[in-house]
């Protein structure tokens, strides 16, 4: 119910995922970036989404396991300095092989530079997924506005997060429809 935007992208994306792998078959170089940003109020089932595309994407075998690792800001930045980067890289390690969402995004980086701790968490994240484009997958989840002024907070982060889907709220008649259909 709901979400057609999501799945008309998403369909667009399996094709593409599709014939980035014939093209490789073919000997063409294939780097493809397939972390997304997924934007939207709570509720509208980013996180249900994120868990269909960590299975499509191991169906289709982008990933080696397609599972899930769901963090926000507490999985990530810690109390003390140096910290933040092994909790982050531990997480990634988690998360190796399928689809690492973080929730809330936005959160992880307060505004200004007061919050060392969180851009400690961001630039780490940032390293690991470039160390690990092919076997990881991250989806970053949160409020359109919020998550625009996050991404300028590190300057590698616009540019590896290629696929945003906007999640809208539901209507009145598609929530009776998810209602009668529970």
């Amino acid at each position: 119910v709901g979400m057609d935007n999501v799945k008309k992208m998403l369909r667009s994306l399996c094709k593409k995922v599709t014939v980035d792998q014939q093209r490789q078959k073919f000997g063409f170089q294939n780097d493809q970036n397939l972390n997304m940003l997924f934007l939207g109020a709570p509720g509208t089932g980013k996180t249900s989404m994120a868990r269909v595309v960590a299975k499509l994407l191991r169906h289709l075998g982008v990933l080696e396991k397609g599972h899930l690792v769901e963090v926000c800001r507490k999985d990530l930045v810690a109390e003390y300095s140096g910290q933040s980067a092994v909790k982050t890289a531990a997480k990634v390690q988690e998360a190796l092989g399928g689809v690492l969402f973080v929730d809330e995004a936005y959160s992880l980086k307060h505004e200004g530079n007061k919050d060392s701790f969180g851009q400690e968490a961001v630039d780490t994240l940032v390293a690991e997924m470039e160390n690990n484009r092919k076997r990881l997958i991250v989806i970053m989840a949160g409020y359109t506005k919020e998550m625009a002024e996050f991404m300028r907070s590190n300057s590698g982060l616009d540019s590896r997060f290629p696929h945003t889907f906007e999640f809208q709220n539901y209507s009145y008649p598609e929530m009776a429809l998810i209602f009668t259909g529970m």
